[in-house]
């Protein structure tokens, strides 16, 4: 009797503490539904009208439309396309909100998967606080309510890089290989820059290598598995490639794949059956070559040609930031805690490194998440066209870090206070400790991103607020335009009214304003009721932050303490 009503009391504990997560994990993410239709940002537009023209060419059979852009975008077209069964394909405030909603419920199921693997990595606290990292990481959460590639990029870079280091955990689960592949084919369907990651599972390859065997043969074989499973990936997911000659390249990467997972890797792989198969292919996929080349060539395009657009860096306006640009976006757009608690998981770590195989996996799983980092630091500061959310894959690793730092950094102050005060004393205060830093996390490093709700995007580290954020970073992401428009739209007649809009702001002012609204740099030859100045414009010197037309300053939109919009009443 005693152990039945044991069993049932463990067994209503479980769906209590169950049920709570669920309820942490919808509450935590209340903030990435809420308001989808503000702040209509740079390139939106241009993603809604390609994902309404891939869905229509995947509809009409002309599969050979669907290479649209050279990002190449697929997931957010097929994401944001979906909108297209449920309304009309218009370039709206309703399209924005449905594709936003779509692409937040994707990027969220992500997050999901990627702690629980992060469970069978390090544990269920280094999970859940990860998890609380992820929710309220200001830089993540502002690109996940855009309609754009690099949310899904990251978190599909994010899966495959956890599944990996789960795979180099134990070998014999050949799945994490697959569905690490099949991850990183969504990354690069959704960004070229994804390829970045080739170079860290070869050196993975090497840091987590089998002691039993040092055939370098096997590095191939399990290489060429995971790259087959992600051109499977691709060639499902992409239309271009749903043609017969690519279906027979599937079909014989398929073949391969297969037979290099019936033979156990911790034998020696035959390097004859490995070239033979890979020369085979390599016949059939050069009469393809025109195909991807068109896709690569597109890639080297992106990649070499810096913006239209200038940046502001460091009190000038130029094309290319240079290398210190992601090094100062790092700590700009990082939360306090985040750099300094990555730093405090590898000292722990590698002080622990000797203690246990646990501890030693762990500091080398630290390890290459490091690497993860400094990769994309380097090989996005090599290119010529640079955006601060380029950098996005890195903050999420690094945010998986900070997690890491903040349990180890719990479990060696238990430590330390133990051996200062006795074990008894230590015990006792435990849970209030960890009650008082989960709340000293709480106000450092969520509350500030939940008081800029929905303008994540203006978030700058609390370490910077002495200085002027303005004359070091571009600043915007066209930030308080729409409460700027919504300000003049309660003005009398304001359907009739005329607004002069900077060049950048024009096409996001017009998407909220009930009036009529013109560039500055492309006036109509009337003089109009009001002028609208955008920070970003001011910043890289295309309209003077007083304006152009001698106008009386009647309203300052300020977010985060930073003058984003000026509205002036023309004369």
């Amino acid at each position: 009797m005693k152990r039945f009503r044991h069993a049932l009391q463990h067994h209503v504990d479980k769906k209590t503490r169950s049920f709570l997560i669920v309820c942490f994990f919808g509450v935590i993410c209340i903030p990435w539904f809420l308001s989808l239709d503000a702040h209509w940002s740079s390139d939106e537009a241009r993603w809604l009208r390609r994902s309404a023209q891939f869905m229509s060419a995947v509809k009409e059979g002309e599969f050979s439309e669907t290479l649209i852009a050279y990002h190449p975008g697929v997931t957010t077209m097929w994401i944001s396309g979906l909108r297209t069964f449920f309304t009309e394909p218009h370039v709206d405030v309703l399209n924005l909100a449905r594709a936003r909603w779509f692409i937040g419920v994707v990027v969220l199921a992500g997050v999901g998967i990627a702690c629980l693997l992060l469970y069978k990595l390090f544990g269920q606290w280094v999970a859940l606080t990860s998890f609380a990292c992820f929710a309220y990481s200001p830089f993540f959460l502002a690109q996940t309510r855009r309609v754009h590639t690099d949310a899904l990029a990251s978190i599909f870079i994010l899966l495959a890089v956890l599944l990996f280091l789960l795979y180099c955990q134990n070998r014999q689960h050949r799945r994490y290989l697959i569905f690490s592949g099949v991850t990183f084919g969504l990354a690069v369907l959704s960004k070229s820059h994804a390829l970045i990651l080739l170079p860290w599972v070869m050196l993975c390859l090497f840091l987590f290598r089998e002691k039993q065997t040092r055939h370098f043969s096997n590095k191939i074989a399990k290489m060429l598995c995971f790259l087959n499973c992600t051109a499977l990936t691709v060639f499902v997911l992409w239309p271009i490639f749903w043609t017969v000659l690519f279906g027979l390249i599937a079909l014989g990467f398929l073949v391969l794949t297969l037979t290099l997972l019936r033979k156990p890797f911790n034998e020696r792989c035959s390097i004859g059956v490995i070239v033979a198969a890979c020369i085979g292919l390599g016949f059939v996929c050069l009469s393809a070559i025109q195909t991807v080349w068109s896709v690569f060539d597109r890639i080297n395009w992106a990649v070499t040609t810096p913006h239209e657009v200038k940046h502001f860096f460091l009190g000038k306006a130029v094309s290319d930031p240079g290398w210190l640009f992601y090094p100062f976006v790092l700590t700009i757009k990082s939360t306090p805690l985040m750099l300094p608690l990555a730093l405090v998981a590898g000292i722990l770590l590698w002080k622990r490194r000797k203690h246990s195989e646990e501890t030693l996996r762990q500091f080398q799983m630290t390890l290459a998440l490091v690497a993860g980092v400094a990769l994309f630091t380097v090989c996005l500061s090599v290119t010529n066209k640079k955006f601060s959310r380029y950098l996005l894959p890195a903050f999420l690793m690094l945010e998986i870090l900070a997690a890491i730092g903040f349990v180890e950094g719990l479990k060696w102050s238990y430590t330390a206070l133990g051996a200062r005060f006795g074990t008894e004393t230590t015990h006792r205060y435990k849970r209030p400790f960890a009650v008082i830093a989960c709340l000293c996390f709480f106000f450092v490093q969520v509350y500030p991103v939940i008081a800029l709700h929905p303008y994540y995007g203006t978030y700058y580290n609390l370490c910077w607020k002495g200085t002027d954020i303005t004359k070091i970073i571009t600043v915007g992401e066209a930030s308080g335009l729409d409460l700027a428009a919504n300000y003049l739209n309660q003005k009398p007649r304001s359907r009739y009214m005329w607004v002069q809009v900077s060049p950048l702001a024009r096409q996001f002012v017009r998407r909220y304003f009930r009036g009529y609204t013109y560039r500055a740099d492309k006036p109509t030859g009337m003089l109009p009721h009001y002028e609208v100045v955008y920070i970003r414009d001011s910043q890289i010197g295309r309209v003077p932050q007083a304006g152009t037309l001698d106008g009386e300053l009647e309203a300052l939109i300020t977010l985060n303490g930073i003058d984003h919009v000026w509205i002036y009443r023309v004369r």
